[in-house]
């Protein structure tokens, strides 16, 4: 895919690796929406980021802990472009709890914002692309999702969902649109744990010996979205750390 000129919708797209996703694209030509939950003035500050870049930006506001908020999100991006090309399912929620520890809350409120939203935005997506024109679905996984562990039961089990959402869509919506997903391991200090050394983590843990970062995570992207024969795949990036 030619990424000039198109419309992307990018959600958890103002901060982090959603933010460095969104920056890449329109480093491309590819105009942005940019979804916050809470972030608002990041998520502005990146639109105006890609703006400056030459491209058109905007931010859009939805909590994906209200299914009615998230079935809102794509009818607003269309206010300002007349089409999505590509949607990135970036946003989610990391909340700890073994099986015995996860109440119902934790429980619901993962799997609303982590699988829900991306169910209801992709069928969203699919469905205002007008007929014959390419489109592109990246979800954001995790490429801890291969090695069970129970130390964030309901988040792992989102995620191993999300990719095998992921292989049902790229059946569903091909041949005209991809669906696939980014196993990301370390890229950034988890959101809380900034104390913790990451350079001697990934010694010890990662057989490439070094962590990922923001823009080895929007490169990947960038390589599944302009990919023509690339879809269902569940691309893991990760220096090796779960092999």
């Amino acid at each position: 895919m030619n990424l000039q000129g198109k419309n992307a919708l990018i959600t958890g797209g103002g901060i982090r690796l959603g933010r460095a996703m969104a920056l890449a694209l329109a480093k491309e030509g590819v105009n942005v929406a940019i979804h916050y939950n809470s972030s608002r003035q990041p998520a502005v500050e990146t639109a105006q980021d890609a703006e400056n870049l030459g491209v058109r930006a905007i931010a859009l506001e939805a909590n994906f802990n209200d299914p009615d908020a998230t079935e809102m999100l794509i009818p607003q991006a269309l206010q300002v472009f007349d089409h999505l090309d590509i949607l990135i399912n970036n946003a989610a929620i990391y909340l700890r709890g073994t099986g015995l520890e996860t109440d119902r809350e934790t429980w619901e409120k993962q799997f609303r914002i982590n699988l829900q939203a991306p169910f209801i935005l992709t069928q969203a997506f699919a469905r205002q692309l007008p007929a014959g024109l390419p489109g592109r679905v990246l979800n954001i996984a995790d490429a801890q999702i291969i090695k069970p562990k129970p130390d964030h039961f309901a988040y792992r089990l989102t995620k191993q969902a999300v990719v095998e959402m992921t292989h049902m869509f790229a059946l569903e919506l091909a041949p005209h649109i991809t669906v696939n997903a980014l196993g990301l391991g370390i890229m950034l200090p988890l959101a809380g744990r900034e104390d913790v050394d990451l350079v001697a983590y990934a010694q010890n843990h990662v057989p490439l010996n070094r962590t990922g970062s923001p823009e080895i995570a929007a490169q990947n992207a960038l390589h599944l979205i302009k990919s023509d024969f690339t879809t269902g795949a569940f691309l893991r990036v990760d220096g090796g750390q779960y092999l």
